[in-house]
């Protein structure tokens, strides 16, 4: 029997740019509204498919990284200049372009990779209010 567990409503604001879309390739930013769900069989020395305690404190350690950061593609390094008289934090992501979809697919490996590897992850991200992606991984 399979089971899917999961945790809602983590929020991470962050900026990012999207060059292969005009009206977006300015820097913005959003609230990404984040939610997880795992899929897979009870451990029956435990009783729990992952418990809802390391699982809450995973995707919190692993939204810090993202939260309150320029989201920036590697490729795009190189040609990136910010100054000012503020703090600039950047997560760099190896994907061409830091979209929901792109966005939600690192989260998911992420997570997976934290919790063992061993269960499906999915992630729902909302980019505002109205739109979201869901991305299974893997």
């Amino acid at each position: 029997m399979k089971y899917k567990v999961g945790v809602e409503g983590y929020t991470i604001d962050s900026a990012h740019y999207t060059l292969s879309s005009p009206a977006d390739s300015q820097i913005h930013g959003h609230t990404y509204v984040v939610s997880v769900e795992v899929e897979g069989d009870v451990d029956e020395s435990t009783g729990f498919v992952v418990n809802f305690e390391e699982l809450r404190r995973v995707i919190s350690e692993t939204l810090r990284a993202w939260d309150h950061k320029l989201i920036v593609p590697r490729k795009d390094l190189q040609s990136l200049e910010i100054r000012g008289p503020f703090r600039v934090e950047i997560k760099v992501i190896d994907a061409p372009f830091p979209t929901a979809e792109y966005i939600s697919t690192m989260l998911a490996q992420e997570l997976y990779s934290k919790l063992g590897g061993s269960k499906i992850v999915r992630v729902k991200i909302y980019e505002g209010k109205e739109q979201y992606v869901v991305v299974e991984y893997p």
